[in-house]
């Protein structure tokens, strides 16, 4: 839309004192009139009509518009604000969005259907704004065969800033939803919320669904690992190994920041199965004859990465593995192994 220079203000003084408002306009210079931006009636009531259609399949309306408006005067945007407008009359319960999911919540938990919702109490803690709930139908299909359970987060979500937190159970290779966690954090939130929350989360999948994982799985986010070791203390905890060669490489790429020096007699006296060979290159005996074994690292990565990004499914194999760093491989080699 064109702008003119006809030096226009509009002045509004309110008093502490008064109910009354002043409002001044002032318009100098006469032009053409604006162009008219609204969104006619028919393509108002095109998109009523097609409200119905998902987040990308809507994008799709501007085409369809352009098909009889050739050069609109509206734009794209306001297609999209009338379309979410009309689309969120099916899921707005209330302008406050912590009560309307509260009240979707309550509605989706009377249903029967493979998406009803249950769900979970969750302690008040100040700064924080929490809600959680579990998908019981597929708990009572799944639940009794899931022995591995992970939980990943995002940040960001929506406008809110909501952490959505989901937790995943193993079945037959693939992820399965359980449960989600969605978190907004005050700047003056308490120390350990968020750990408090992830437990109350846990809690109620182990006590009331009697998920007994054996393996659990978390990113390096220290409040859900010591979630998971206090309600699962029995389960072998494991970090995402794609998280653990993320820090890992990032760390190692900071070039003014050196490693600091690894004392192998303080390693081994705090844990004796650590093999003394285990030392950096620049702290061997002999660095040239120390070699990585590549096929124990190609087994590490084939064994722990369970990230999406991953192009295939991750497998279990056992195979006899040499010293991550050994100077004179083994003459004969024992066959492989395969469970």
């Amino acid at each position: 839309m064109a702008a003119f220079s006809c030096d226009g203000w509009l002045h509004i003084t309110i008093w502490d004192d008064s109910n009354n408002a002043l409002v001044k306009l002032k318009h100098d210079t006469e032009h053409i009139p604006y162009w008219s931006i609204d969104v006619p009636p028919d393509i108002q009531s095109f998109v009523k009509e097609n409200s119905d259609l998902s987040p990308t399949q809507a994008l799709q309306l501007w085409d369809e518009i352009l098909k009889s408006h050739p050069t609109p005067a509206f734009s794209r945007r306001s297609i999209h604000s009338l379309w979410h407008e009309e689309s969120s009359k099916k899921w707005k319960r209330d302008p406050d969005e912590l009560k309307s999911a509260k009240i979707l919540i309550e509605e989706a938990s009377k249903t029967k259907r493979l998406y009803s919702v249950e769900s979970i109490s969750l302690p008040k803690e100040p700064g924080f704004t929490a809600i959680a709930f579990s998908l019981p139908e597929v708990l009572r299909k799944w639940g009794g065969k899931i022995r591995e359970i992970s939980l990943d987060s995002a940040w960001n979500t929506n406008g809110s800033n909501y952490e959505v937190y989901a937790l995943l159970g193993e079945i037959s290779g693939s992820g399965c939803p359980l449960g989600y966690l969605l978190i907004q954090s005050g700047k003056d939130g308490a120390t350990g919320a968020k750990e408090r929350f992830i437990k109350k989360l846990l809690e109620h999948f182990h006590r009331v669904w009697n998920i007994r994982p054996i393996i659990t799985l978390t990113d390096k986010d220290i409040s859900e690992i010591n979630a998971f070791a206090a309600e699962f203390p029995s389960a072998k905890h494991q970090l995402c190994f794609w998280h653990c060669l993320r820090a890992i490489k990032t760390r190692l790429s900071i070039l003014r920041r050196r490693p600091k020096f690894y004392d192998v007699k303080e390693a081994v006296g705090e844990f004796d199965w650590i093999d003394p060979d285990f030392v950096p290159i620049q702290q061997s005996e002999d660095p040239s004859a120390v070699r990585i074994n590549s096929t124990f690292v190609n087994i590490l990565t084939n064994f722990l990465c369970r990230h999406n990004t991953l192009p295939r499914k991750p497998y279990l194999m056992s195979k006899f593995i040499f010293k991550v760093f050994h100077k004179i491989p083994p003459q004969n080699p024992p066959p492989l192994l395969h469970d």
